[in-house]
């Protein structure tokens, strides 16, 4: 498979390609830890089916690379203050956001 990068020469798709090279960008930015940025801790719980879903969807829209999630985490017993049921998992991710 060969992957290919190019900017369209019409203005209006250039802008909304730029627009996403930019997002892309900032986004994978966002992936490490700096003096001047505060982390954000992202949990997904569910089945394992349907952790691993978000998961894959979140990576399609670029918000994060699957390496970046955790392996899989058991869910925090019934007696906390988050309702689980039996059987279901976890994965979290951090994401590093400016201070202001």
């Amino acid at each position: 498979m060969q992957t290919q990068a190019y900017l369209s020469s019409d203005p209006d798709l250039a802008d909304v390609e730029t627009g996403q090279v930019r997002l892309e960008l900032t986004l994978k930015l966002h992936s490490y830890p700096k003096p001047d940025r505060e982390p954000v801790k992202i949990l997904v719980i569910g089945s394992k089916q349907a952790v691993s879903a978000i998961v894959a969807a979140l990576h399609q829209l670029g918000f994060a690379e699957i390496f970046e999630w955790t392996d899989f985490l058991t869910a925090p017993c019934a007696e906390r203050s988050l309702q689980f049921q039996p059987g279901e998992v976890m994965k979290a991710l951090v994401k590093y956001l400016p201070k202001e």
